[in-house]
């Protein structure tokens, strides 16, 4: 038995078959037919208004310094206008959440080794809060850490005329 035959015979679904069958012959011979006719078609040539803009995009491109990290946007020596009116905005945003966070990590210091002590023992309790704590800082830092790069973001979309 072939291999393919033995893994049809065992297979519950519809068997991929490898093999050549009778009609893929007549296939060839279509296709071997078609093909001088397909190589003298032409395909249609793109608007002229479509390669001016493509050629304007790519010099503007390349003309731009390389990224340090894909998807950074490269060193500017200057901020885009509007950069520091989103930061704040953003910033004034975040400050609840930022400020619910850092209480939740108090209370959790606070509370919470004694409440877990009942059920574990202390050092154990001690380190699942330390867990905690170190979690949700670093998330919060993360955060906070990430608004600058939002902002700049969204000046440079604002330059560009994209309202988010």
């Amino acid at each position: 038995m072939r291999p393919c035959a033995r893994r049809a015979s065992c297979c519950k679904r519809t068997p991929q078959v490898t093999e050549l069958r009778p009609d893929d012959a007549w296939l060839a011979t279509e296709l071997a037919a078609l093909a001088p006719v397909l190589d003298r078609t032409r395909a249609p040539a793109p608007p002229p208004a479509l390669l001016e803009r493509t050629l304007r995009m790519a010099a503007a491109e390349l003309a731009r310094t390389p990224a340090l990290l894909p998807g950074v946007a490269s060193f500017r020596p200057q901020l885009p206008v509007g950069f520091r009116r989103e930061l704040a905005r953003l910033l004034v945003t975040s400050l609840p959440a930022l400020a619910l966070g850092f209480a939740w990590a108090a209370l959790l210091l606070w509370l919470a080794p004694a409440w877990l002590a009942h059920w574990l023992p202390a050092g154990v309790a001690l380190a699942l809060v330390g867990a905690q704590l170190v979690a949700v800082l670093s998330a919060l830092g993360l955060v906070t850490a990430s608004l600058p790069l939002f902002a700049h973001r969204r000046a440079l979309l604002r330059m560009r005329g994209v309202e988010s």
